[in-house]
C-alpha cells in the first residue's frame, strides 16, 4: 500500500482542523501522512500552502499521488482507497476529486466544476445521478488527488493566484497536456459551500478580485503573453484572428487531398533574424 500525503492549509479553526485529521486517521488506506500548513499567524494563503505540501512530496520516487484538502472537508471513510484505485486503473487520469456532500450526506455541493471565470459554478445534482466516474472541466481545491508526476511536468500551482483561481488553472494546465480530471462519485468528502474562508475581509476580497482577473489575462484576454512577449502592445486581437485563419487554412491546405496522396508545398516563410530591442532585463 503505498503512501498519501494530505496536504492541508490551515487557518485559525482548530475543531475543524481536528474533525478533518480524524477523518484522515479512519481511512480504510491505512498509509496517510498529513502535512498541515498552519497559516493562522503569516496567512501566506491556499495557493502558497499548498505549494509547500507539493514540493515536500511530489518530487519523491516513493510517492504516486497527493492529496490537497481542505481543513473543513472530511473524508469519508473510504475515499481515499477509491481515488487512488481509480487513478491506478487509468494512467490518463492527472487528478481525482470525490464527490462532495453536505452534512446530511445527500445534498451535493459539488459533482463537477462547470464555469471557471470569473468565479467557479459548480455542478449540484440530485445525488442518484451520480452513478459512474465522469470527467470535468476542473478540480476543486476543496479536495483533489493529484498524480505526482503531472506536478513534475506541469509545475506547481501558479502563485500568481493567491487565494482562488488556482485549483482551475491547474486543472487546465494538466489538461492541456493530455491529463483527465475526473470526478469519482464512489469517494465521498463531506464539504457545504460557503464554509471555507469565512475570514472575510476588504483585504481578502481584493486578493480573491487580482486572482480572477490574473486569471483572465493568463487565459482569456491574451493580457499575460502581450507583458511577456517581444510583440506586446502590437499583438491585437485582430491581428491574432487573422494569423490563427492563415493557420487554419495553411493547415488545410497541408492535409492531403486523397490517402496516399502528398501534402502541398510548405507555405510556412522563412525565418528570418530582425534586429530588436534587448531581450527583458538586458541593457
Amino acid at each position: 500500500m503505498s503512501l498519501v500525503p494530505v496536504v492541508i492549509p490551515f487557518f485559525k479553526e482548530r475543531e475543524k482542523l481536528e474533525k478533518c485529521l480524524a477523518a484522515i486517521g479512519d481511512q480504510t488506506h491505512a498509509r496517510c501522512e498529513t502535512f498541515v500548513r498552519d497559516n493562522t499567524n503569516d496567512n501566506i494563503l491556499f495557493t502558497a500552502a499548498v505549494n509547500e505540501g507539493l514540493s515536500k512530496y511530489c518530487y519523491r520516487p516513493d510517492i504516486d499521488y497527493v492529496l490537497v484538502l481542505n481543513q473543513d472537508a472530511y473524508l469519508h471513510r473510504d475515499c481515499i482507497r477509491q481515488l487512488v484505485a481509480f487513478m491506478d486503473a487509468h494512467p490518463d487520469c492527472g487528478i481525482a476529486c470525490p464527490l462532495q456532500v453536505a452534512q446530511d450526506g445527500r445534498t451535493v455541493t459539488w459533482g463537477g466544476s462547470l464555469q471557471a471565470f470569473p468565479f467557479g459554478v459548480h455542478r449540484c445534482d440530485d445525488l442518484a445521478r451520480y452513478v459512474q466516474p465522469a470527467e470535468t472541466y476542473w478540480a476543486n481545491g476543496a479536495c483533489m488527488m493529484i498524480r505526482t508526476s503531472v506536478v513534475r511536468e506541469v509545475g506547481l500551482f501558479d502563485r500568481n493566484m493567491r487565494f482562488i483561481c488556482s485549483d482551475s488553472d491547474f486543472s487546465f494546465s494538466a489538461r492541456a497536456r493530455g491529463w483527465k480530471v475526473f470526478l469519482v462519485p464512489g469517494a465521498l468528502v463531506e464539504h457545504s459551500l460557503g464554509t471555507s474562508g469565512r475570514e472575510a475581509s476588504a483585504e481578502i476580497e481584493r486578493v480573491k478580485a487580482r486572482d480572477a482577473l490574473y486569471f483572465a489575462q493568463k487565459w482569456l484576454s491574451g493580457d499575460l503573453y502581450r507583458q511577456l512577449s517581444f510583440e506586446g502592445s502590437a499583438l491585437t486581437r485582430g491581428g491574432v484572428k487573422q494569423e490563427v485563419d492563415n493557420l487554419r487554412r495553411t493547415v488545410k491546405r497541408l492535409q492531403p487531398a486523397t490517402r496516399g496522396e502528398p501534402p502541398g508545398p510548405i507555405v510556412f516563410p522563412s525565418w528570418v533574424a530582425a534586429m530588436g530591442p534587448s531581450a527583458p532585463g538586458g541593457s
